[in-house]
């Protein structure tokens, strides 16, 4: 019985001296990649963010400076007793641009509000100029009576040196004008008014000759003729070819008097003449 139990120690000895014995064997290779899975899902989308603060006021194109603004308004009176303005140029710039200058040549500009009474010219000129901060065309003015008000917007950091240039026609007249031209309407405040009386100037692009032919206004109208085609001319025939203080009309009147001055083919008459000032300009700061 002892004998028995003593060899199955044994054997069981053998063994597990024989199991510690054997080596491990070599890693096998690796195996393929599977199949990708299917996507996953998309997400919640998140939340939106918050506004973004304001942004800053842009500069202001004239002068790269913030864009406050002040505003003006221009009026014209028609002191004279018949005779009728035409819709008048309003241009606020920078000192260095003249609408006209005395003694020199008419731009062709001058000459068709002059002759025509068209202002468009002579805002198109403006605008084009590297003095130019705003222009407006006013409407006409009858005699004896007060336009209405034509408004101007510049940059405030331009008003320390600002000026100002309003030209209307004298219409029953073949080339008269009227206005200011380059007036300096500096450092007014809000609520400031400042009023210019002003004189007629010829604008010596165009004969004197009071006809109905040569005149666009309503006297011309009466005799038969003015209008469009009676207005701007590119031919100029005045005596002298520039600016210069209007003389006044002649009209009809005394012409049968040799010992007064009258002129026979005129179509005007006593109530078209004016004496200066021709007109009252007032510019007012509102802002």
């Amino acid at each position: 019985m002892k004998t028995t139990i003593l060899k199955l120690s044994s054997l069981a000895l053998l063994v597990a001296l024989a199991a510690g014995c054997v080596d491990d064997g070599e890693q096998g290779p690796v195996g393929p990649q599977g199949v990708q899975g299917p996507a996953g899902q998309d997400g919640a989308d998140g939340q939106d963010g918050a506004d973004g603060a304001d942004g800053q006021d842009g500069d202001d194109g004239n002068n790269g400076q913030s864009g406050n603004l002040a505003v003006y308004t221009v009026s014209i009176t028609n002191l004279t007793y018949g005779q009728p303005f035409s819709p008048a140029s309003v241009v606020a710039h920078e000192p260095g641009y003249y609408a006209f200058v005395p003694g020199e040549p008419a731009s062709v500009a001058l000459e068709m509000l002059a002759e025509g009474g068209n202002a468009s010219g002579l805002i198109d000129e403006a605008t084009q100029s590297v003095e130019f901060l705003d222009a407006q065309q006013g409407a006409g003015t009858p005699p004896r009576s007060i336009g209405s008000e034509t408004t101007l917007v510049v940059p405030t950091l331009d008003t320390d040196n600002l000026r100002v240039s309003v030209l209307t026609m004298l219409v029953d007249t073949n080339d008269a004008f009227t206005g200011l031209n380059a007036m300096d309407i500096s450092n007014m405040e809000v609520g400031d008014q400042k009023a210019f009386m002003t004189v007629s100037w010829d604008s010596g692009t165009e004969a004197n000759l009071e006809t109905a032919d040569t005149m666009p206004g309503p006297a011309a109208g009466a005799a038969g003729g003015g209008g469009a085609s009676a207005g701007f001319s590119a031919v100029r025939d005045d005596v002298v070819d520039a600016v210069h203080v209007h003389r006044g009309v002649v009209t009809n009147e005394n012409v049968s008097d040799p010992s007064r001055e009258g002129l026979a083919t005129s179509v005007l008459n006593e109530s078209d003449r004016w004496d200066n000032p021709t007109a009252k300009i007032v510019v007012t700061r509102t802002r």
